[in-house]
């Protein structure tokens, strides 16, 4: 386990340091709790604000130990844990790719089947050269476990796919054991996906790569990505993964009374959005839970109002208490 802290300096500047690697021998939520705890406590760090971890049950559960030991801790922990982006992101697409389009599967067993062995490899290699391609990037592999791993291995194969068709004629046994050649048709549901991948790709590397504070765009990004998959529920390409990708996106972001406070919080305190965007994140998200049309438009935009005026006293009070604090 490694433990990263994220803190302010007296003179506000922004730090992020990797404070600890602790082994921890099982998967057991006492042993993550203590081995964080004890990680916490050698650095002498007493105000822990709020703590990111996968999305795992057992990390859940380590949570809840952990609250208990800390103090002053805001609402008794109820907003300690902080989903991570990254991994929810994951588990989205994840529940996409579940279901094996034809074409991606087809080229997924071609490139495996390429990247079997060195020989052809440099097959391969030397089919790109025979038909002149100009990209100079090999195909890459596909990991389990990162879904991003699956689009760029996409994105390889097609920028290469004139190589396909030739590779074929110099490696016999390709078609025999694939099945087919990857096709013209092929490339063009491939690059569909993609279009469809990308919005995911580049709020994976931005949760994941950015070295500035992000954590005030995150309601943005979660509005944003739900509105991606409304937008193709009903492209005939996508309608039969979306489903499944919408469950697991309501799981963690469909209902904002499942979402930490602080996520609020620094949507509040961000000058671009403020009190004003914070009603168009609640009026979507109701509008997204109300498929049955239980609730009329007006109720709809009184709940919203509601619980933006809910996050502004958590927030005036959350202030208030940081003050008292300081005394």
């Amino acid at each position: 386990m490694v433990v990263t802290a994220h803190f302010i300096t007296e003179d506000f500047v922004v730090h992020k340091r990797v404070v600890n690697f602790r082994e921890v021998d099982t998967h057991k939520a006492e042993d993550t709790a203590r081995e964080f705890l004890i990680c916490i406590n050698e650095w002498g760090m007493k105000n822990v604000m709020m703590m990111t971890v996968d999305n795992a049950k057992t990390n859940d559960a380590a949570i809840n130990i952990i609250v208990k030991e800390l103090p002053g801790i805001y609402e008794n922990g109820k907003h300690f844990h902080i989903r991570c982006m990254a991994h929810i992101i994951n588990l989205v697409v994840k529940m996409g790719l579940k279901h094996k389009v034809y074409h991606v599967k087809n080229l997924l067993d071609a490139v495996k089947y390429i990247r079997a062995s060195p020989q052809q490899i440099k097959t391969f290699k030397q089919a790109m050269k025979d038909v002149a391609v100009e990209s100079q990037r090999f195909l890459c592999g596909e990991t389990p476990t990162r879904w991003n791993s699956t689009f760029e291995l996409l994105r390889s194969a097609y920028d290469v796919k004139d190589t396909f068709l030739e590779y074929s004629h110099q490696d016999p046994m390709f078609h025999k054991t694939v099945g087919r050649v990857p096709s013209h048709s092929d490339f063009d549901m491939i690059k569909k996906m993609m279009e469809f991948l990308e919005k995911f790709k580049k709020k994976t590397e931005i949760v994941s790569c950015s070295t500035k504070p992000i954590f005030h765009t995150y309601a943005r990004k979660i509005l944003d990505i739900e509105q991606h998959l409304r937008k193709h529920e009903t492209n005939p390409n996508f309608m039969f993964m979306v489903p499944d990708m919408k469950d697991k996106y309501d799981k963690y972001w469909g209902d904002y009374d499942t979402i930490s406070d602080y996520v609020f919080f620094a949507t509040l305190l961000d000058p671009q959005c403020k009190s004003k965007f914070m009603k168009v994140v609640f009026t979507q998200m109701l509008k997204a839970k109300n498929k049955d049309k239980k609730m009329s438009v007006d109720e709809i935009e009184s709940k919203a109002r509601a619980k933006v005026i809910d996050i502004e006293c958590k927030l005036d009070k959350f202030f208030k208490t940081y003050l008292e604090s300081q005394t």
